[in-house]
């Protein structure tokens, strides 16, 4: 079992599977808000696409970083707190805990499943998958070149999420999309990118990697790590109010609670307290707001004959 065991940590690690697995809710709230009686068939085949194409995308993400987190580990610093990148410990091939091959056998199967699955539901999920794995190499890439990289990780992430709708619908609704896609981009930005840099600021420093708060400090990065976390809580709940007739009084409120304790009151507390430890402690509760909301959309559907 222990021989099992091992690689199998190794490689959730490498995808950074608590992550990937919370993201699996972005485009299952697309599909959603593109149909909200979505045919049971494929919305499975849909989830299936999403979780392969996450742990793929995610894996990837450590095996084009690997040169820069062997420095990282040279010099890394101990971690105060949870971080839910790290469940099952913090890139595992930088490490060598795992084998290059097994990395890119890994990914390759993964993307695999994913390409497949994707190209059966529609070309545009296929179209939108390559685009955000594309973006994804671009991201990485800008590591030491430009701090306004950010802006890449939240069109890749609205990108990516955006599949989950025309897995279900050849059909957009341009109002409901496109509060999506705000919501994902900014959520992505202020929630989880720019914390996450702040959380790293003097491990990057060292590297040279090229960060909002390493470029122009702790404050200017939580500053408009909020300033997006508000557009994404504006977004959402404005998405709330215009499915009102789908996910109902359930879906709204709900998503203004769960807004308000993963994303403003985290925010508010790192506009205060520009510090690395902070910084974590919000990247970890925003990673949560996606699950919640698509929590509080599923009990609108499944309440809806009390409020119709």
């Amino acid at each position: 079992m222990t021989f099992v065991a091992a690689p199998a940590k190794a490689l959730f690690a490498l995808s950074r599977g608590t992550q990937a697995s919370l993201s699996v809710a972005q485009p299952l709230i697309a599909a959603l808000l593109a149909d909200d009686r979505p045919s049971p068939p494929r919305l499975a085949a849909a989830t299936l696409a999403a979780f392969a194409a996450f742990f793929a995308v995610f894996a990837a993400n450590d095996v084009l970083d690997i040169d820069v987190d062997r420095r990282r580990f040279a010099h890394v610093r101990p971690y105060e707190g949870a971080d839910l990148d790290g469940v099952g410990g913090r890139h595992p091939l930088a490490r060598g805990r795992l084998s290059r091959r097994a990395a890119f056998a890994w990914i390759g199967g993964l993307g695999l499943i994913a390409v497949v699955v994707a190209a059966l539901l529609s070309w545009v999920c296929l179209a939108l998958f390559a685009v955000a794995a594309l973006l994804q190499v671009l991201y990485c890439r800008l590591a030491t070149v430009t701090p306004l990289k950010f802006l890449v990780s939240g069109v890749m992430v609205a990108v990516g999420a955006a599949a989950g709708w025309f897995a279900v619908s050849a059909s957009v609704d341009p109002l409901r999309l496109g509060l999506f896609l705000v919501w994902m981009a900014a959520w992505e930005i202020g929630g989880r990118n720019i914390p996450n840099d702040l959380a790293d600021i003097d491990e990057d420093r060292h590297l040279g990697v090229r960060t909002l708060p390493v470029a122009f400090g702790p404050r200017t990065g939580a500053a408009v790590a909020f300033g997006f976390l508000l557009v994404a809580g504006a977004a959402s709940c404005l998405l709330a109010c215009v499915t009102l007739r789908s996910f109902g009084p359930p879906g709204l409120v709900g998503t203004v609670l769960v807004t308000a304790v993963t994303v403003v009151r985290p925010g508010l507390v790192l506009l205060r307290r520009a510090e690395p430890p902070v910084a974590l402690a919000v990247f970890n509760q925003a990673s949560f707001q996606p699950v919640g909301v698509l929590a509080v959309f599923a009990i609108g559907l499944a309440t809806a004959g009390l409020w119709h």
